[in-house]
């Protein structure tokens, strides 16, 4: 698994190493736990600041654009962020957020962020997870129906990754 930051200031290095040293424990643990392949996943540490360029260059190479709408900050207090990429999928981390957070928040972060890289090596998920970024991108619009079934299944998707952070505990 490719761990990298992103134009990251140095006082975050020890995120960014610890996020480099979990990574593939936490993905054994997730992949154990769910019976279930991890898609091709890359892990990006970032500045909050940078997380939206970092998921909106994944979105443009996944759907081949040049181009996209502009992405506001999420809410304050993310910690991860989880989009496909390419032929995989694409964690991006908040070092912002977990810079003042204790060691355990990032590690059940890291969790959290896998088990959503799982979950898009689903069948059908990352086909509907394209559709939502077609969506949003103007290419192809979602009826009303889908959209309701696509944000019930984000939150299936979210409940079952929240329930799986205890993981993080044996993380060493």
């Amino acid at each position: 698994m490719d761990v990298t930051g992103y134009q990251l200031h140095r006082r975050f290095t020890p995120l960014l190493e610890r996020v480099q040293e979990v990574a593939d424990q936490a993905a054994r643990l997730v992949q154990q736990r769910m019976r279930e392949r991890l898609t091709p996943t890359r892990i990006v540490v970032a500045a909050q600041k940078h997380c939206p360029e970092v998921v909106r260059q994944a979105a443009q190479r996944t759907l081949g654009v040049g181009h996209g709408p502009a992405l506001r900050e999420p809410a304050v207090d993310y910690l991860g962020i989880t989009a496909l990429d390419g032929g995989g999928t694409l964690i991006v981390i908040n070092a912002g957020a977990l810079a003042s957070q204790p060691q355990r928040w990032l590690d059940e972060t890291v969790v959290h962020e896998l088990v959503h890289a799982v979950q898009f090596g689903r069948p059908g998920s990352r086909e509907l997870a394209m559709k939502g970024l077609r969506n949003n991108y103007g290419i192809e619009k979602l009826t009303l129906t889908r959209a309701w079934k696509t944000n019930r299944g984000i939150g299936k998707d979210e409940r079952e990754a929240a329930a799986l952070e205890y993981l993080a505990r044996e993380i060493r």
